[in-house]
């Protein structure tokens, strides 16, 4: 079960959350829609690769990452940053399903949330499968992650 590597930190951290099973979906704005939930409470994760790891953007699930931005804020050039390859991401992230990785659990990688997220009560993502999500309270992300709270979206 792709979720354990997520709930076991939440559970290690003492984190309030609710597992919520579905339809699945590839998409976040299709997760959105099988939850019953405004996509702008969905979170979806995007795995960069940067010349010293990997780097997890959190936007919400109906805004378009901005590249430009994040390089600008991790101060590398623009061919030093780009979406993980799905080997990258097989290899990398085997706990969790292709296309699924959560903004924290299995490896600590920093974590850039834009800063329309934390205005939210509760946020949705995927718990490590395209079948399961998991809501929390978005102050709590702080709590579990070397997050920078930054714009990241196009616009």
């Amino acid at each position: 079960m792709a979720a354990a590597a997520l709930t076991t930190l939440l559970d290690a951290e003492g984190i309030a959350y609710e597992l919520l099973p579905h339809d699945h979906t590839e998409r976040a704005a299709e997760e959105a829609a099988a939850l019953g939930v405004p996509a702008e409470s969905v979170a979806k994760t995007l795995v960069l690769a940067v010349p010293d790891g990997y780097v997890r953007a959190v936007l919400p699930a109906n805004d378009r990452l901005d590249l430009q931005k994040v390089r600008e804020i991790i101060g590398v050039s623009s061919k030093k940053v780009h979406l993980a390859s799905e080997d990258d991401l097989q290899r990398d992230f085997p706990e969790f399903e292709l296309g699924a990785v959560p903004p924290v659990g299995g490896r600590r990688d920093p974590v850039l949330v834009d800063r329309t997220i934390p205005a939210l009560e509760e946020i949705v993502f995927e718990a490590g499968d395209h079948d399961e999500s998991v809501r929390l309270r978005a102050e709590d992300l702080h709590r579990l992650a070397d997050v920078r709270v930054v714009d990241i979206r196009e616009g």
